[in-house]
């Protein structure tokens, strides 16, 4: 069902609250934080009744940090009660005895915890929260002891692109590694704040030094291989087209103020849900999308590497303040890909004539 090709709510992400216990330098919520206009425990409830009835299958419930807020595990099991398949993004530390327990009996489909870091000096660089590491340790040593399905992720900063590769080893050794499950991710990309502040933009790592991450693994650099050697993607011939991304087709955000958007980083063609259905706003608001053109004579709207680029309408929006406007950063990992796609497929080509001859 979830690979049917229609318009359809199969997937939400639910952001509870953009506050949080940390003050992670490169997190894009900082500074959006408005506790009083946080929806309710009851405004939640009624949109996850909305949700429901509209068929959505999958929720993933984030933040900021999603169990700062005291209603958490109502929510929670609201949600599981009415038969979602919910996945927790969170940063471990305030998942107590109580909470944990509570997840044995009820389990999610996984738990994400943000792991910055394998040494306390790099983790709390990141974080700024003195103790963290230890406590962050703590819990997803205890969560794996008690066999929930736990996933390990990583965002590539500057302070901690020499433990990527450790902290994927520090994974597989702790949750274990087989075919088809990945107990890491990693996240290459940084972005402004939501509300524009470029200060996360300074821990960004070049187009060189994201290449020395996926190198410093074996599985990483492979799974990379493979992607270079893939056919160039197409532009298509109506090169006005602004927004080419069409996950809205199928999945939808809640921020924590109950506004429902077709993207994370942008509130435009979002509704209200205090005062809109999300029949509406899904259905109807979404597909505005597809009229929106290029309203300048962005280099953007004729490059050739626009398929295999980064940026995207809401990530230019967030960063200039227009949504065709190149952004300088993602240019630059635009040709460098371009260029590693030529030298893979020039390799493979070299390698399929060689095997021919022999």
């Amino acid at each position: 069902m979830h690979n049917k090709k229609e318009h359809y709510p199969w997937k939400g992400q639910i952001e509870l609250t953009y506050r949080c216990n940390l003050n992670c330098i490169h997190c894009y919520g900082k500074g959006s934080e408005n506790k009083n206009n946080e929806l309710t425990t009851q405004e939640w409830k009624r949109i996850l009744d909305e949700i429901h009835k509209q068929g959505c299958l999958w929720l993933c419930l984030t933040g900021g940090e999603p169990l700062i807020r005291d209603d958490f595990l109502e929510i929670y099991s609201y949600a599981k009660a009415k038969g979602f398949i919910v996945t927790i993004f969170t940063n471990g530390l305030l998942l107590t005895g109580k909470i944990v327990d509570y997840l044995q009996k009820s389990p999610p489909l996984s738990i994400e915890i943000t792991l910055n870091g394998i040494t306390e000096t790099v983790y709390e660089s990141i974080t700024q929260m003195k103790g963290s590491f230890k406590r962050a340790i703590s819990v997803i040593k205890e969560l794996a002891n008690k066999n929930l399905n736990l996933i390990l992720k990583s965002n590539c900063l500057k302070q901690n692109k020499d433990e990527i590769h450790k902290i994927k080893n520090f994974a597989e050794e702790l949750l274990g590694k087989t075919k088809g499950r990945h107990s890491f991710k990693y996240d290459p990309i940084i972005y402004p704040r939501l509300n524009k502040d470029a200060a996360p933009c300074n821990y960004r790592l070049t187009p060189e030094e994201l290449l020395e991450v996926k190198r410093s693994d074996s599985e990483i650099w492979e799974e990379y291989e493979r992607r270079l050697c893939s056919d160039f993607p197409d532009l298509g011939s109506d090169k006005q087209i602004l927004y080419r991304c069409n996950i809205w087709l199928t999945q939808f955000f809640v921020n924590p103020y109950g506004r429902l958007k077709f993207c994370q980083l942008l509130d435009k063609f979002s509704v209200d849900l205090r005062k809109q259905s999300f029949r509406d706003g899904f259905y109807n608001v979404f597909p505005q999308v597809l009229g929106e053109r290029f309203k300048t004579n962005s280099k953007c709207k004729d490059c050739s590497l626009r398929p295999i680029c980064y940026t995207c309408p809401a990530r230019a929006y967030l960063e200039t303040g227009d949504e065709g406007a190149p952004v300088e950063y993602f240019c630059k990992l635009a040709k460098a890909t371009a260029e590693q796609m030529r030298v893979a497929g020039n390799t493979l080509h070299a390698t399929r004539n060689t095997l021919r001859a022999k």
